[in-house]
């Protein structure tokens, strides 16, 4: 038995190693500050963990939110509050040696335009160019597998606006092969501004009692655009509920009332 849980671990490592190929350590979400004309510096720290060299490259691209539609980057389609053309780089390509530890350096550069006011995005598209995995034939067909990381850069110019915050729609969502009950809820961020909103949900019986709390962790939510959120609801017994539903963001809050009905 020692040696099958030896091999099992030995065929994840493996498998771990295969994939790992270049890392990102410093996060996939940098969010600056800064006003009118400032200068900002950043950094990607890139890993190669494999015994081969990597080449990496970068390019810029925009990235488009709605409360209809997916997330999509995008190199043509642009939106009010870009910031592709604040970006640069004196490098966009770099060969990373074996296990070798890289910074990629950047700059932000913001207008001088005063009337400037809000959070402005754009990311930077990193692809290692060489296949991590080749030759791996899956129904006959040969797969090479690439990564490719979205790191999105957010800058919030000059003086920020209070929280505006909406509950755009709320389902009580049931798995029909499993006892799981949810909550999702899609908050709409009506500021100019990027919001890391948390969500908190309280039940009442018809007695005022309060029977069940969930909190969701805290989201980055984009201006003008929708964030889901699922709130696990499965232990709640079956019955007729009030529940108060509150987001959060920067100490500030904005609550709704809602019935629920847990069949």
């Amino acid at each position: 038995m020692k040696t099958k849980n030896s091999l099992i671990v030995a065929l994840m490592f493996l498998v771990k190693s295969l994939f790992a190929g270049v890392a990102i350590t410093n996060g996939l979400t940098h969010v600056y500050n800064g006003v009118s004309g400032n200068i900002i510096t950043g950094e990607i720290i890139l890993v190669n963990t494999t015994d081969i060299e990597q080449r990496v490259t970068f390019g810029m691209q925009d990235a488009i939110y709605s409360c209809s539609k997916t997330r999509i980057f995008s190199e043509s389609t642009t939106h009010a509050f870009s910031s592709k053309s604040w970006f640069n780089s004196s490098t966009m390509e770099k060969v990373l040696k074996p296990r070798e530890k890289y910074v990629y350096r950047f700059s932000i550069v913001i207008p001088k335009d005063q009337d400037l006011r809000g959070t402005y995005w754009s990311v930077i598209m990193v692809n290692v160019e060489k296949p991590v995995v080749e030759g791996i034939v899956k129904n006959g067909v040969k797969l090479n597998s690439k990564i490719r990381y979205a790191v999105g850069l957010y800058t919030n110019v000059n003086s920020f606006d209070s929280v505006d915050l909406d509950f755009d729609t709320i389902n009580l969502n049931k798995d029909e092969n499993s006892t799981k009950k949810s909550l999702d809820i899609k908050v709409l961020n009506k500021s100019l501004f990027i919001q890391g909103v948390k969500l908190t949900l309280e039940i009442y019986n018809d007695k005022g009692v309060k029977i069940h709390e969930a909190m969701t962790g805290r989201n980055l939510t984009i201006p003008g655009a929708c964030r889901d959120f699922k709130i696990d609801i499965s232990k709640v017994p079956k019955g007729t509920y009030q529940c108060v539903l509150i987001a959060d963001s920067k100490e500030e809050f904005v609550g709704t009332n809602i019935s629920l009905n847990v069949e």
